[in-house]
């Protein structure tokens, strides 16, 4: 089975791939994950009854929520069966311990792409996040002060809270000489993607987390019919006038919405129902259906291979942290049978790849067509050419004020819009036009600072992503950097510090994505420096931003003597034209060894400055009573103190860690 960006990210789960290593690209499949479009799932309760009754799962949405991610990854479909999970697992093992994983037929699959962790082109992935019904996701959003509930999920305590369930958790399922070097890494990346974005949290200053799709499911097996269908999209069509301070920045318009209904697949009557209402809601209500087999008679719970599900990588962080704690819960698992999921892979083919994209580039054409051509005309902008146009026909009102006094864009409002068409081209991978709205639209907000400093962290976004096929140091010197670093300065006058984390880490993980590491990564190095002198983020936060910036220093490495020194060690690596084993003499092995304390001393790399902010993590945990992070830090950071004889030396605080290690793990043995 091969390593995909599901058993990276839930590495916890998957220890038998520890030994794997990260792809250059997952900063950016973390990025296309956080910011793809939202599809909400509203069911009926007679659909959550049968549901629950046949699954143990509550609801519809929290069944399609474990299926978010990369559609053509299929990574539920490649989890084991329950019976090979009973049988190869150790009742003596405290630790998890996963067999090797079962794959699903090729046949089954309407796409080919396979889901290993390799450098694909990113336009032929995409993304979908599942989220609550759109009144659920309303009433977590304070109306009055237009920013999240104090329990949003960029809440900085939300993060810690996150952080310091998780690491508990690894603690339960791992031992003191588990490999570590990858499981640290994904720690960090989950980091980074519950910072990046939460389905939760609706922004009125950019739409990534605006629904665009709205999943209307019912029950056909239990007799529901078109009226129900009828009184269900009656009742979302009119959400702005049912609901009380309803976002203006949301159009109810904009969202599409698509039936799904759902049979037994075993009943030739209901599949005759199925298409027979499929034509009467596109021909009477114009909208798009479609069905999914939610059940099949013919399943034999006994004998049929059932999948537990894992939990989905990209949610809102109050449902991660729900899902942790139910973690430390014996049995709290659920499960499908492999059939089933099968199908709903199958139809989430069709509503992506048929009515989502189709939908998101009709609306795109037409709003280039309407809005961002003529914007490109001599009339636009010109101040002598303006008196010419026809006032009547400008957009009057196109702001309202929130109840705090500020001013923000309507949703039918030219700029809105304009920005809708750049999040929506990013989310589809059109990253050279996605650059060039944000880019037209930054200069005509300067009023609007807050809606500027995002148009300019995502132009620069844009550009890392792939608006430009290679990404020169003078690119990076006089356009991303002083891009970033504009958007950074207004979220500081704004006071928006979730932004400016959020800006600082996004630009940090995708200048290190870029290959040429010796050039790009004092940037990075610069942001996360930047961040703990701010001291906006909480101590478990902070401890995993000293690691990455060790990361960052691990990884500078002088493309002069990259062919001589591994990147990821502390280990010589020997020429292309190595010398054959019989033929080594103890002459060759003392010359390169000082050859590399020459690379060393002469500052080609950065591996003891690297170590010393590993020192400093060992420290920041140590203080937290994270022991097991402390043991990690001290296992990296042991030869390159060995050698120069410092690391038992007394004193020190290098040796007073060690020391208190080696009584916490005599304590846990």
């Amino acid at each position: 089975m091969t390593f995909s960006y599901e058993n990276y990210m839930n590495l916890m789960w998957h220890l038998n791939y520890s030994k794997e290593t990260v792809p250059l690209d997952i900063a950016k499949r973390i990025v296309s994950h956080g910011i793809a479009p939202v599809i909400t799932v509203s069911s009926t309760l007679t659909l959550d009854d049968h549901i629950k009754q046949s699954y143990g799962i509550d609801s519809m949405y929290y069944l399609l929520r474990f299926f978010g991610g990369c559609v053509s990854d299929r990574d539920q479909a490649n989890e084991q069966s329950i019976s090979q999970t009973d049988s190869t697992q150790s009742n003596n093992d405290n630790f998890l311990q996963l067999p090797q994983l079962t794959t699903t037929s090729s046949t089954t699959r309407r796409r080919s792409n396979s889901n290993s962790l390799v450098q694909r082109d990113q336009t032929q992935l995409q993304y979908i996040r599942f989220s609550k019904p759109l009144p659920d996701l309303l009433s977590s959003f304070d109306q009055q002060q237009n920013i999240p509930t104090e329990n949003a999920p960029s809440d900085n305590y939300c993060l810690e809270t996150f952080l310091n369930e998780y690491l508990n958790l690894i603690n339960v399922n791992t031992s003191w000489d588990t490999n570590h070097l990858l499981l640290r890494k994904s720690i960090y990346h989950n980091f980074f993607s519950q910072t990046l974005s939460s389905t939760e949290n609706l922004s009125p200053f950019e739409s990534f987390n605006h629904p665009i799709v709205s999943l209307i499911a019912l029950d056909i097996s239990q007799g529901q019919t078109y009226e129900d269908a009828r009184d269900l999209l009656t009742t979302f069509k009119n959400l702005n006038k049912f609901i009380d301070n309803f976002p203006p920045f949301l159009n109810i318009n904009d969202i599409l919405p698509i039936f799904l209904l759902c049979y037994d697949k075993d009943s030739p009557e209901q599949i005759n129902i199925c298409n027979e209402l499929v034509k009467k809601l596109k021909k009477q209500l114009f909208v798009e259906s479609v069905l999914l087999p939610l059940w099949n008679s013919s399943i034999n719970k006994e004998t049929s291979a059932y999948k537990i599900l894992h939990e989905p990588i990209m949610t809102s962080l109050d449902e991660t942290l729900n899902s942790l704690s139910q973690s430390k819960v014996i049995n709290c698992e659920y499960k499908l049978p492999s059939t089933i999921i099968d199908e709903i892979y199958e139809m989430l083919d069709i509503l992506v790849y048929n009515l989502l994209i189709p939908f998101m580039q009709r609306k795109i054409a037409y709003w280039d067509e309407t809005i961002m051509q003529p914007r490109k005309s001599l009339f636009h902008g010109n101040r002598f050419f303006k008196k010419f146009i026809n006032k009547s026909n400008q957009q009057q009102i196109r702001t309202y004020k929130t109840d705090g006094g500020t001013e923000q864009f309507l949703a039918s409002a030219d700029e809105f819009l304009l920005r809708k068409l750049a999040d929506w081209s990013i989310m589809t991978s059109n990253f050279r036009m996605a650059f060039t709205t944000y880019d037209s639209l930054a200069n005509d907000l300067e009023n609007f600072p807050v809606y500027m400093a995002s148009c300019l962290e995502w132009c620069a976004v844009s550009l890392l992503m792939g608006a430009q096929s290679i990404v020169t140091v003078k690119m990076i010197k006089n356009d991303i950097t002083p891009l970033i670093e504009r958007a950074v300065e207004i979220y500081k006058l704004e006071n928006k510090p979730t932004f400016e984390t959020r800006c600082m880490i996004l630009s940090t993980e995708l200048f290190l994505s870029l290959s040429d590491s010796w050039t790009s990564t004092p940037y990075a190095i610069n942001y996360l420096e930047t961040i703990l002198s701010d001291g906006k983020l909480g101590p478990l936060s902070q401890t995993l931003i000293w690691e990455r910036l060790s990361d960052c220093y691990s990884s500078r490495i002088d493309p002069r003597i990259n062919v001589i020194y591994k990147s990821d060690t502390n280990n010589l690596v020997r020429s292309p034209s190595p010398i054959p084993q019989e033929q080594e003499t103890t002459e060759d092995t003392h010359f390169i060894k000082k050859n590399t304390q020459d690379i060393l001393s002469k500052g080609f790399t950065r591996k003891r400055k690297a170590a010393f902010f590993r020192l400093i993590a060992a420290k920041k945990w140590a203080e937290q009573n994270n022991w097991r992070q402390v043991n990690w830090c001290l296992r990296d950071i042991h030869d390159i103190y060995d050698n120069i004889g410092l690391f038992e030396r007394q004193g020190l605080i290098l040796n007073d860690l060690n020391v208190r290690l080696q009584e916490q793990m005599a304590t846990n043995a």
